[in-house]
């Protein structure tokens, strides 16, 4: 099983699905891509599936599935450690089980997460909401947000920002 967000720039999908295709897994070209439904019946992110082989994309998530999409994450493992279809959760599958669909996955998330406006240091993502908490959950401090820039310095250099040189 490949999972990916379809959020994620560090490891995006659509490399993710041509490491699926150079796979060649029997069958999976074949195969077509199906929407993951969970128990809450929202659709998460849609399967590609071919026996035992399947590739996802897990819809409004980031690198971190888990976090972006925690039902969707646990039900889609518990799913593949009982070998069942990865789709719905309710069929066993074997050597010729093809999840059947659409060629390309087609779901466009459009703007709806895109922030258009600077957030506050404080701020935290809230995975229900797929964007920020309407209100910070935690007070910001001059130690806080000294913090906050040293990792922003640190990530931009790949180094921490070093303060000046004290003698003595």
């Amino acid at each position: 099983m490949l999972y990916y967000g379809d959020a994620d720039y560090n490891c995006n999908w659509l490399g993710g699905q041509v490491v699926a295709d150079l796979i060649n897994a029997t069958g999976y070209g074949d195969a077509g891509f199906t929407n993951i439904t969970t128990s809450d019946n929202i659709v998460h992110g849609q399967v590609k599936q071919s026996g035992l082989f399947s590739f996802l994309r897990i819809f409004e998530s980031g690198h971190e599935v888990p976090f972006y999409q925690p039902l969707a994450a646990l039900e889609i493992f518990e799913r593949a450690l009982k070998k069942v279809d990865i789709a719905t959760g309710k069929g066993t599958i074997d050597a010729s089980y093809k999840t059947v669909g659409t060629p390309t996955s087609t779901f466009r998330e459009g703007n709806s997460t895109i922030q258009f406006k600077v957030l506050p240091d404080n701020s935290t993502y809230n995975p229900i909401l797929n964007g920020p908490d309407p209100e910070p959950k935690w007070p910001v401090t001059d130690a806080i947000a000294q913090r906050a820039l040293d990792m922003r310095a640190a990530s931009k250099l790949g180094r921490p920002r070093m303060g000046p040189k004290r003698l003595g």
